[in-house]
């Protein structure tokens, strides 16, 4: 049988009881704290994208909770490797604090990667006290723990400064490495969201540039490809400031240009508000003073240099370099539409580009214009003296014949020699005709039935008579019979090909032999034959032997002859082939005839 409780000792007992159950409570409250305060800085993480405030909100939960009296948080300087005090919580100095791995406590944590808990810093020879004395804060305990992302890569420590009641213990080592896990993944959240937006940015500022460049490149193709396209300098301007205007978006554009001569500046092209007033005038203004000072300008709102009405100018300055030395010139633009109602340096820069293809492009077109003029008067120098060149067979042959005739006394004969005159006098007029007519492009043919024997005995005695100082003509008549052709063009065709056949003799200082042939086809078509045994003509030139005015480096004549023979072949819808090779030249034309 037990004793009895006496009334004291029943009394200890409820209050040992009543004691521990408060302690209990106590700790019990402590830790619905600590959780309370975990949620909290859960969403703490997750309410805002702006760094500095989510470490200053996490690092004042992080004192509660720990029931430490400071916190500092430190992330690595991804550039140089440092820990960087990004926030101090209860820190009265200014400035941040930069800390190389293993120096100093916070260092030698992110160096190792493992906590410290310490409860006297100042028996610990790592720590630094002169943050102490600057700041008049006294450090007694202190926790550290690394911060780590999902890779498990150190970004950074979080640290703890002085705890309220006695020393942090294993609990709050867990504890903080617990915050700290979830604090490294927000942090690197929005360090990854603000890297993205930040890269949103560049890409949206790389998308302009890429917009503006592309831009840039259509308008100098557009004006690239029109300088290729058109002849005409004015025309090649005013497609450049069609182009232009929208690129700009500007409402009036005009061209300045000093003229090759004189050097006076003139408005050579306008497009929109008062182009025809200005086309054709003197330059005057903003645009002469950029063409003659070759700097660009820049004008907007009430600039004493703008025209009256004119709200911004936009002018670059054009310069090329060609035969003639320098041109000088302007581009002038005004009058920007939509926002920002001004131009912009953008436009500037658009604006000189534009500028710099059409200075090629006006130089190129200048020189194409002066070089199709001297070429256009060398051709003419060219048929020239082809023309003379060659009515020297008939006048050589009129010259003979006119003293034969002087000295002749029998009429038969006289009358022999002055229709022999008659007919050189009507070659004559008969190749000022055709050459005329190749000259505006005339295909007038005029066949008629010709008796083949006499017509290539006369053409052979032209021949003869005409060149036979200089080479020999053979008639080699397979064929007789009658033929539809024009005469007068087919014996100009044969006494160009004689004449050519004679200077490439000539140009090797010998005699040579020039032979007409004349046979029918299988299917009745006249083939006649051009044959002579000079030098043959140079390979590299056959394909191009029958163009206008191509010659072989003589100094005088030229090919077009042989152009002409083309022509008339063409014209009676007939086949012109040449054969040569060294000694041997032979020219086919073939001449399609009617049937019966």
């Amino acid at each position: 049988m037990l004793p009895p409780v006496s009334e004291a000792t029943e009394a200890g007992r409820r209050g040992r009881v009543a004691s521990g159950g408060g302690e209990l409570r106590e700790a019990l409250e402590r830790e619905r704290r600590k959780v309370r305060a975990l949620q909290e800085v859960g969403g703490l993480l997750g309410s805002t994208l702006d760094l500095d405030e989510l470490l200053s909100l996490v690092l004042e939960r992080v004192s509660e909770v720990i029931e430490a009296e400071r916190s500092t948080l430190y992330l690595v300087d991804d550039a140089t490797g440092e820990l960087v005090s990004r926030v101090a919580q209860g820190s009265t100095t200014s400035g941040e604090i930069r800390l190389r791995k293993g120096e100093g406590l916070a260092g030698t944590v992110a160096q190792s990667g493992r906590p410290l808990n310490i409860k006297d810093v100042y028996l610990d020879a790592r720590f630094d006290r002169s943050w102490d004395e600057k700041s008049g804060f006294r450090t007694t305990s202190m926790l550290c723990v690394p911060m780590r992302n999902q890779h498990h890569r150190i970004i950074g420590v979080l640290q703890v400064l002085n705890k309220r009641a006695g020393y942090f213990s294993t609990d709050d080592e867990a504890l903080l490495s617990a915050l700290a896990a979830q604090a490294a993944v927000s942090i690197e959240n929005t360090k990854l969201f603000h890297g993205l937006v930040g890269k949103n940015a560049e890409l949206i500022e790389t998308q302009e540039k890429l917009r503006d460049r592309v831009r840039e490149l259509d308008v100098r193709f557009e004006v690239a490809r029109a300088a290729a396209s058109l002849a005409d300098l004015e025309e090649l301007l005013g497609h450049v400031l069609a182009r232009a205007l929208p690129a700009v978006a500007a409402r009036a554009a005009a061209v300045v240009l000093a003229d090759e001569v004189t050097g006076e500046l003139r408005c050579v092209a306008a497009l929109g508000a008062h182009a025809k007033e200005r086309r054709g005038r003197p330059a005057e203004g903003v645009a002469e003073w950029v063409a003659r000072h070759q700097e660009p300008e820049l004008l907007s709102g009430d600039d004493d240099r703008l025209p009256a009405g004119v709200l911004d100018v936009l002018c670059v300055p054009l310069r090329w370099d060609d035969e003639n030395g320098q041109g000088v010139g302007a581009l002038e633009l005004s009058g920007k539409v939509g926002s920002p109602g001004r131009f912009t340096e953008d436009d500037l820069r658009l604006a000189e580009a534009i500028a710099g293809q059409l200075a090629t492009s006006i130089q190129l077109a200048r020189t194409r214009v002066r070089r199709e003029r001297e070429a256009r008067l060398t051709s003419l120098g060219q048929a020239l003296s082809s023309v003379l060149h060659d009515l020297k067979t008939p006048m050589t042959v009129i010259s003979g014949y006119a003293r034969l005739l002087a000295t002749e006394e029998e009429p038969a004969a006289k009358e022999e020699l002055l229709e022999t005159i008659l007919r050189q006098v009507a070659t004559l007029n008969m190749m000022t005709r055709e050459t005329l007519a190749f000259a505006r492009g005339d295909r007038k043919l005029w066949p008629r039935k010709v008796y083949l024997y006499k017509f290539f005995e006369e053409l052979a005695e032209q021949l003869r008579r005409g060149l036979g100082d200089r080479l020999d003509v053979a008639l080699e008549l397979n064929d007789r019979g009658t033929a539809l052709l024009d005469e007068a063009k087919i014996q100009r065709a044969a006494h160009n090909l004689a004449r050519n056949a004679a200077e490439a003799l000539d140009e090797h200082g010998r005699r040579g032999t020039f032979t007409v042939g004349v046979d029918r086809g299988e299917d009745g078509a006249l083939v006649l034959r051009f044959r002579d045994d000079g030098p043959g003509s140079p390979q590299e030139l056959q394909p191009r032997i029958f163009e206008s005015f191509l010659s072989l480096g003589k100094e005088e004549g030229t090919w077009l002859g042989l152009a002409i023979v083309r022509q008339v072949v063409t014209d009676h819808e007939g086949e012109l082939t040449l054969r040569s090779e060294p000694g041997r030249t032979e020219f086919v034309i073939t001449l399609p005839q009617p049937e019966g």
